[in-house]
């Protein structure tokens, strides 16, 4: 018997074969998909890890700062406070001052007031003076050194030149080189020989042989220098005979070797005049303004006018009691204070005050 032939046909493919097919498209499919989750979240917990250290950092960072300017705002507390307190302490001291300024400026206009009532007192005083000088030049007919001049240039009014201890005191601050503050400061850049031949120092020098010239020849006397620091010229602060020729000729010689120099102490100068025993019972002071310090050193490089006023006080305050001073004046230009407070001076120790014509002696 014949055999049939079996036909053939493309879709001979059982269901397990499909199955299988899409299952393992389905674990391809899971797995590509698994990976690419893993990935993604390794890369997001790598970013977030950063930024927790960076924020750590920052936060570490932020707390030392705090730290830091916890530490600086108690300081500058403290600093404040300080201030404060230093604050308080200039508000006492200005205060304290106010009322010494006041004082001062009440003095002065009490000293203003009364000026014209001194000045005819002073004028009486003057002719009285005058008329006792010229009796006992008359009775002593002779001086103690030879003074040449021109004629009537030779004399000074009312000034008292008896005593028994004569202390003649003389400026030799800067301000001796001249009658201005420009000027002053011009020839204090000058030579030594430029500064000795200064007009105004020739006429203090003058002023000196004139007053130890006229000294009664019974009388001892001595001669001291003062700027920022005081001495006498010669003999070592002990009196000198008026009748000592050769004494009195080499107080001259020294004075030739003296340049003004520094400032003004008058504190040092009325300190040193109570060094003499016995003490002076004339004082004759050359000058020309008020002092501008009351030590021998001073770190100062300005000063007002007050404060010279007020250190012409307290030096007065220590003069010894019972000199009277003679005041004989050279005014410096820019110091108004000086004439009244000399003339005052003058006044309250029973002395004289002149300001002699540019032409004397």
């Amino acid at each position: 018997m014949a055999r049939r032939r079996r036909e053939s046909s493309v879709f001979t493919l059982s269901f397990i074969d499909v199955m299988a097919g899409g299952f393992g498209a389905v674990v391809i499919m899971y797995l590509i998909i698994n990976h690419a989750t893993e990935t993604s979240e390794e890369v997001d917990n790598r970013t977030l890890r950063a930024e927790s250290r960076l924020l750590d950092y920052q936060l570490d960072t932020n707390r030392e700062s705090l730290s830091y300017l916890r530490d600086l705002v108690g300081n500058l507390s403290i600093r404040i406070a300080d201030v404060n307190r230093t604050i308080d302490e200039k508000v006492e001291e200005l205060e304290i001052k106010e009322e010494e300024v006041e004082e001062i400026e009440k003095q002065s206009l009490d000293q203003t007031d009364t000026l014209e009532e001194l000045i005819k007192e002073l004028e009486e005083i003057e002719q009285e003076v005058e008329s006792l000088a010229r009796a006992e030049r008359a009775e002593e007919g002779q001086t103690t050194i030879e003074i040449r001049g021109e004629g009537d240039r030779q004399y000074l009014t009312g000034l008292y030149m008896g005593g028994e201890h004569i202390l003649i005191a003389m400026d030799v601050s800067s301000s001796m080189l001249d009658d201005t503050i420009v000027n002053v400061l011009r020839r204090r850049n000058m030579s030594a020989e430029r500064q000795r031949n200064a007009p105004k120092w020739q006429r203090a020098i003058r002023t000196v042989a004139w007053l130890t010239a006229n000294i009664p020849l019974q009388s001892r006397f001595q001669v001291a220098l003062y700027n920022n620091d005081s001495k006498f010229v010669v003999n070592d602060g002990n009196w000198i005979d008026a009748s000592d020729g050769e004494t009195v000729r080499s107080i001259f010689v020294e004075l030739e070797t003296v340049l003004p120099r520094e400032g003004t102490n008058l504190k040092g100068l009325f300190d040193l005049a109570a060094t003499l025993h016995p003490l002076p019972d004339n004082l004759f002071l050359i000058a020309d303004s008020l002092p501008t310090m009351d030590s021998p050193t001073t770190n100062r490089t300005t000063i007002t006018g007050r404060e010279r006023l007020n250190l012409f006080y307290q030096a007065v305050r220590i003069l010894p009691g019972g000199i009277p001073v003679n005041v004989l004046m050279f005014p410096l230009e820019g110091d108004p204070l000086a004439p009244i407070s000399y003339w005052n001076l003058a006044h309250i120790t029973g002395g004289t005050m002149i300001s002699p014509s540019a032409d004397w002696p």
